[in-house]
């Protein structure tokens, strides 16, 4: 598996936000999957040179004990580097500045090649 780091502007996306379930769903048509859970946290164990500003969403919805969808951005908003949790909801309004962390297998990746074209090229392949 592959990781890419793609903003919702650059799925597309031209608001000033977007909801949850069509940056995943426009993720989905390109050939991207969302990130299992533990994804986030190995990130963030990992991640040591997080520019500032960024926050990277990097999950599927998890839910709360109260049963709320919940997703996790691995983060460095200039105090030190987080996990924090946010709204994992399908109608959340997500700025279109935010990245996300998608996943696709190599054999996909090969596949959309072979057939013309890796959007993953023009989407800030990390």
């Amino acid at each position: 598996m592959e990781l890419f780091a793609v903003s919702a502007a650059e799925l597309g996306f031209q608001t000033d936000t977007a909801r949850l379930a069509d940056v995943y769903a426009r993720a989905r048509q390109l050939g991207f999957g969302l990130a299992a859970a533990e994804v986030a946290p190995q990130l963030r164990l990992q991640y040591f040179d997080q520019p500032m500003g960024e926050f990277l969403i990097a999950m599927e919805p998890i839910r709360t004990w109260k049963g709320d969808p919940v997703i996790l951005a691995v983060a460095n908003g200039g105090a030190g580097l987080v996990l924090i949790g946010q709204d994992g909801s399908a109608d959340a309004e997500i700025p279109v500045a935010s990245r996300f962390l998608f996943v696709r297998s190599n054999e996909a990746a090969l596949a959309k090649a072979v057939r013309g074209g890796d959007e993953a090229a023009t989407l800030g392949r990390r």
